[in-house]
């Protein structure tokens, strides 16, 4: 049997938004013979708003929250906790307060999930159209780059990832999404375990998963642009994906 990981934005959704209603049909239709997990930064809230319940329903778990909170058909199979200090939501505050983006910034900007905190400088609140811009400008400016290398220096004890198109995810050290592979192949030692993420890079908010199972035996990491990409890779039976 091969267990199948998968990222949620960029790789199974456009970044924040809903599954595409053909996508949705055809993954559904290939989750029935195959046993298949999420693994997202993302909360289970946004985990609802994005995919079909009959594809959530179909998945074996659900790491959301990088990891940090597993549930299975609906049940919590365990969670993990974070209270971040004072002293590194002031630092987000200012960053907030001080940022060279000058563009309009919108509510919800530190969101505090299970295990983990998120920051946006744009604020998570925004219209996609807002987002896109940002990231743009984020791609030159390197805002967020900056912000992470930053928090790294002054929390040595905090993982800092650039997460998505506009945020940044802090978890305690060892509570970001490797600790994915190591429940993973604790549940399944014998398993082959494939990942599919659109930032398995470094840098990237999958680099940490993608890095964590290549440590491990009889494991892959495959990097997609798109859920196009995706698609087109289950359905290749001449490669080792779908065996």
């Amino acid at each position: 049997m091969t267990i199948y990981v998968f990222d949620m934005d960029g790789t199974l959704t456009p970044a924040r938004k809903s599954m595409e209603a053909e996508f949705a049909i055809q993954f559904h239709e290939w989750q029935k013979t195959h046993k298949s997990f999420i693994a997202t930064g993302s909360d289970y809230k946004k985990v609802e708003e994005q995919l079909p319940p009959r594809v959530i329903n179909a998945f074996a778990g659900i790491y959301c929250s990088m990891g940090n909170l597993l549930l299975s058909k609906g049940q919590v199979v365990y969670q993990n906790d974070f209270k971040p200090n004072s002293e590194l939501l002031n630092y987000l505050e200012d960053f907030r307060s001080n940022t060279e983006y000058k563009g309009q910034l919108y509510p919800n900007y530190i969101e505090q999930r299970i295990g983990m905190v998120n920051f946006s400088v744009l604020g998570r609140d925004c219209p996609y159209e807002e987002r896109e811009r940002y990231a743009a400008w984020d791609r030159v400016a390197n805002e967020r780059i900056k912000i992470q290398q930053f928090l790294l220096k002054k929390f040595p004890d905090l993982d800092i990832a650039v997460g998505g198109s506009i945020s940044i995810d802090i978890t305690p050290k060892d509570f970001g999404k490797g600790q994915i592979a190591k429940h993973l192949r604790k549940t399944y030692p014998n398993e082959k375990i494939i990942f599919f993420g659109d930032k398995t890079y470094a840098g990237g908010n999958d680099y940490e998963l993608a890095q964590a199972l290549t440590q491990l035996n009889n494991t892959s990491v495959v990097q997609v642009n798109n859920p196009d990409d995706v698609l087109i890779l289950l359905r290749n039976d001449k490669k080792d994906l779908i065996i």
